[in-house]
């Protein structure tokens, strides 16, 4: 531009500045929304030019071959033993298609022990996608001595010759402290069912209060069970359980408990945490689990109809259920017995007689001495009956009286270790534990 025109340009803009700057920014208001209103189009992509980059890559990030310190791939994989399993049909349910492992296994006598004995038995493999097996584990446990044990069968020196070795391993499980808390719906075993407790601390929870408690008929339903148990575990997995150590039973405005408590020398036993023997001369019922079926008391007769005194109560369980007397005493009668089918009555040193009818089975012999708990026989259908039941009854100086009342006895045991300082410091220590049970058994319940 001409430099007087410059010089006039800027007077100008001096003098009438506010004007020319208003100007300016409208005309850059528009601009800018003519911008953004209507774009310009963008020039098709397949019409840009094309450059080829070629760059070396670091060694570090290409994929290494496999190598000792970068093992190659490999499959973990688990499968129980069943009962008609033949070595092929395990493996293939592993995964593993391996000629030289199948044949080890099958000439190796330490990894024959992997389908001998019982079902049942964890095996869990390492292998390649490929089959091919790099390690084999197999674990079980003694239902006896619960005793684990653990073959081990792996590649030798690292597979250099494709030979394996075998090995039988016996490691000691970890012992815990497992509390457990169900809350009564239906029944005690379908609760604990639902809750995972175990079978075995069921039944010792049925054994500590069988003085004081018949499980089916007592039981209100929202009654809570607070547990203490030991179980071990290897592995991370609970293996099995073992002793039951303290149980609460808040049932309706009643609560119970006890512990096991055992002295230096001495059998251990279930007492109540104030230290009296939770062993009565007479259990609640005949059989741990069952249903009542009919009462003491009148009912309409099942097969003959019409009302008549029921002198018993009539417990209703599969057949072969294990049938236990209530108390210790002696067999008076073993054998059949018009309807009652095949019965069996033992007469108690208080005088007293328990009889058991409808047996599908009997155990005992007549003059034999049995214990409190032991199996007299199992539950059948023998005689005048409807289905398997067992039909139960106490008598008194010979006069049948309502079985409900058997509880009522005396305590069979004077053992009082109340006094005991080693059991006031278990029987402490067993309150905060049942404590803590029971804020489980709260929580589960909200």
């Amino acid at each position: 531009m001409n430099p007087a025109k410059l010089v006039r340009l800027t007077t100008l803009i001096q003098h009438h500045r506010q004007p020319v700057l208003l100007a300016m920014g409208a005309l850059m208001l528009g601009t800018g929304v003519v911008a953004f209103g209507v774009s310009p189009a963008l020039p098709d992509a397949a019409q840009w030019p094309v450059r080829q980059v070629v760059e070396t890559l670091n060694a570090s990030l290409a994929v290494p071959e496999p190598t000792a310190t970068n093992p190659e791939f490999l499959i973990h994989q688990s499968q129980l033993t069943r009962r008609d399993d033949s070595l092929q049909a395990l493996l293939k349910r592993l995964g593993v298609d391996d000629r030289d492992a199948q044949s080890f296994l099958a000439s190796d006598a330490t990894s024959r022990l992997l389908l001998t004995g019982a079902s049942g038995k964890l095996a869990s493999v390492t292998r390649t996608p490929e089959g091919r097996l790099k390690t084999l584990s197999v674990r079980w446990v003694d239902a006896n001595s619960q005793r684990v044990s653990r073959l081990v069968v792996e590649v030798r020196d690292g597979g250099q010759d494709g030979g394996y070795t075998s090995r039988l391993e016996q490691p000691t499980p970890r012992r815990l402290e497992q509390f457990g808390s169900i809350t009564i719906r239906s029944s005690f075993y379908a609760a604990t069912d639902q809750a995972g407790i175990p079978d075995a601390v069921a039944a010792q929870t049925v054994e500590a209060f069988s003085g004081d408690l018949d499980f089916q008929r007592d039981l209100q339903r929202g009654a809570r069970v607070s547990l203490v148990y030991e179980a071990f575990e290897l592995d991370g997995e609970v293996l099995f359980t073992g002793q039951l150590h303290g149980a609460e039973i808040q049932n309706g405005k009643e609560t119970h408990q006890a512990m096991w408590f055992q002295e230096a020398g001495k059998a251990g036993e279930f007492v109540s945490l104030d230290g009296s023997s939770q062993r009565r001369a007479y259990l609640a019922s005949p059989l741990a689990f069952s249903r009542v079926t009919s009462s003491y008391g009148p009912r309409i007769h099942p097969v003959f109809g019409g009302q008549k005194a029921h002198k018993g109560t009539d417990y209703g369980a599969p057949a072969g259920t294990p049938i236990r007397t209530v108390a210790d005493g002696v067999v008076s009668f073993s054998g059949q017995q018009g309807g009652y089918g095949n019965y069996v009555v033992i007469q108690h040193p208080d005088k007293a007689a328990t009889a058991y009818a409808h047996l599908g089975s009997i155990a005992v012999r007549l003059g034999q001495h049995v214990q409190q708990g032991q199996t007299i026989g199992t539950v059948g259908s023998t005689g005048t009956a409807t289905g398997p039941n067992l039909h139960f009854e106490y008598l008194v100086r010979g006069v049948r009286t309502n079985p409900s009342t058997i509880t009522n006895a005396p305590s069979s045991s004077t053992a009082v270790v109340a006094n005991l300082p080693s059991f006031k410091q278990e029987a402490k220590a067993m309150r905060e534990q049942l404590g803590v049970a029971a804020s489980v058994s709260l929580a589960n319940a909200q």
